[in-house]
């Protein structure tokens, strides 16, 4: 496996990556690492290793005889509180300013929930755990999580009524009527100038509504009835 890496020139190369199981005690921290975790976050990552393992190696480069870790210093912390002798990491060879970069990448390189999308996702997870299930296994508050689930309902409520909306302006969007008159066309033309004008003035199009109505009313029919 390659990690592609570009230097301050802008000039791309790829540095080979090898997954190992390094032991705990050959590792250490980097001496740069700006990330920080808070104290309830980083029992919850303690307690998803513990029930889960390592889903994600960490990553690390050798230096003066030791391995450096450059991604996954808050786990290499749980593990060692959890008893683990070995983790595994993926290993790349790279000098300090490459280290560095990487480092930060690895830390800031991330995207952001779209709050309707997590507060959807939380409401799935919600029919099958509790609050309590789901504050154990995520990293959110209960305050946090309850926040998502009334976003949900309300996401769902503005779905509704986007649809109703969206109905709503398809049944009243107007329509256009096209049709041929063989027949004496200026027949047509002065019944719609005075649907008009009876009508306040309205459009040919209200007037042509304004005509259908009255002959369905003459005829005995409701809108909508098909019986002749």
């Amino acid at each position: 496996m390659a990690l592609a890496v570009v230097d301050m020139a802008g000039a791309e190369s790829e540095v080979e990556m090898d997954i190992q199981e390094i032991p705990i005690g050959d590792l250490v921290p980097n001496p740069w690492n700006p990330n920080r975790m808070d104290a309830e976050t980083y029992a919850k990552l303690r307690a998803y290793i513990k029930a889960r393992g390592f889903v994600e190696p960490l990553v690390v480069r050798p230096h003066d005889g030791r391995w450096e870790i450059l991604g996954g210093y808050h786990r290499w912390m749980a593990a060692q509180e959890l008893d683990y002798t070995a983790v595994p990491c993926s290993v790349v060879d790279l000098g300090d300013r490459e280290a560095k970069i990487l480092s930060i990448n690895l830390n800031e390189l991330k995207g952001q929930s779209v709050q309707a999308l997590f507060a959807k996702l939380v409401q799935d997870l919600s029919t099958d755990l509790s609050i309590d299930d789901l504050e154990t296994h995520l990293p959110y508050s209960e305050a946090e999580l309850r926040d998502a689930l009334e976003l949900s309902k309300v996401s769902d409520a503005l779905e509704v009524d986007l649809d109703a909306e969206e109905e709503e302006a398809e049944r009243t969007r107007p329509k256009i009527v096209s049709f041929v008159v063989e027949d004496d066309p200026a027949l047509l033309e002065e019944a719609l100038t005075r649907a008009s004008a009876l009508a306040g003035g309205v459009s040919r199009g209200k007037a042509l509504m304004v005509m259908v109505r009255g002959y369905l009313g003459a005829v005995g029919l409701a809108e909508g009835d098909t019986d002749v």
